[in-house]
C-alpha cells in the first residue's frame, strides 16, 4: 500500500499516465471528429449532406455510446482473465490500428458503424482498466488518494488531443488527426509493455536516477548511468 509520495517515486505512475493521457486523448478526438470526418467522406462518397449527416449521428449517439459503455464492463472483466498489463497493451495496440484504419471506413456506412463501435469500445475499457491497474500496483488502503493524480491524465489527454485533432479538422486534414493519435496509441501499448509490479523498498527513499531504473528493471541501462556519474569508483574496482 503506497503512499503518494511512494507512488509518485516510481517509473509505473508516469507510464500508466502516459497511456491513459493517449488512451483517453485518442476517444475524446474522436467524441469531436466522429461526425465531422463521416459527414464530409460520406458526401464524398456520394450521399446526400442530409443522409450522410442522419448517418454519421447515429454512429456516434448509437455505435460509439453504446460501445463505451460496454466496454467499462467488458474490458473490466477481460483483465481479470488476461491481467491488466496485457490488457492495456492489447486496448492500446488494436486502438491504433482502428484509428489508422477509421479513415477508409468513414464513407461507407457499415464500416463507419463498425469502426466508432470499436474505437468507442476500446475508449470506455481505458475506465475500467486504469482504477484496477492504480490499485494493483499501489494497493486498495489509499486507492482514493492514489487513483485522482492518475485521473488527472486524461485531463491531459483531453485537452491535447481534441485541441490538435480541430485545429487539423479546421486545417481539412482530418486524417493526419486520426494517425497522429494512433501513433500515440502505438507509444502508449509500448509504454504498456514496459509496466513491471513496483520494489516498494526503493519507492520510500528519496528519488533518484538510480532508483527509478532499477524499479523498471533496467539494470543494464542502471549499471552504465552509474559508471557514467561515478567513473572514479569503476576505476578504482578496474585497478
Amino acid at each position: 500500500n503506497y503512499t503518494l509520495s511512494e507512488m509518485l517515486r516510481t517509473p509505473q505512475f508516469y507510464l500508466i499516465f502516459l497511456i491513459f493521457a493517449v488512451s483517453a486523448g485518442a476517444g475524446l478526438m474522436s467524441i469531436g471528429l466522429m461526425k465531422l470526418y463521416p459527414i464530409e467522406a460520406l458526401e464524398a462518397a456520394g450521399y446526400g449532406p442530409v443522409e450522410a449527416s442522419a448517418i454519421a449521428g447515429t454512429a456516434m449517439a448509437v455505435f460509439f455510446s453504446l460501445a463505451n459503455g460496454m466496454g467499462r464492463i467488458l474490458w473490466g472483466m477481460a483483465s481479470d482473465r488476461l491481467g491488466r498489463r496485457r490488457s492495456i497493451l492489447v486496448m492500446t495496440g488494436t486502438q491504433a490500428l482502428f484509428l489508422f484504419a477509421f479513415t477508409a471506413m468513414a464513407g461507407t456506412p457499415w464500416l463507419l458503424y463498425l469502426g466508432a463501435t470499436l474505437i468507442g469500445f476500446n475508449y470506455g475499457g481505458a475506465f475500467a482498466l486504469f482504477p484496477a491497474v492504480t490499485a494493483d500496483l499501489f494497493g486498495n488502503e489509499r486507492v482514493g488518494q492514489n487513483y485522482p493524480y492518475v485521473f488527472l491524465s486524461y485531463g491531459v489527454g483531453g485537452i491535447v488531443f481534441p485541441i490538435l485533432g480541430g485545429m487539423l479538422g479546421d486545417m481539412g486534414n482530418f486524417p493526419l488527426a486520426f494517425s497522429i493519435t494512433a501513433v500515440a496509441c502505438l507509444v502508449g501499448a509500448g509504454a504498456a509493455s514496459l509496466i513491471r509490479t513496483p520494489d516498494h523498498a526503493t519507492a520510500r527513499h528519496h528519488f533518484s536516477v538510480h532508483g527509478f531504473l532499477h524499479q523498471m528493471h533496467w539494470d543494464l541501462l542502471d549499471e552504465v548511468v552509474d559508471h557514467a556519474l561515478h567513473p572514479d569508483h569503476y576505476r578504482r574496482v578496474d585497478k
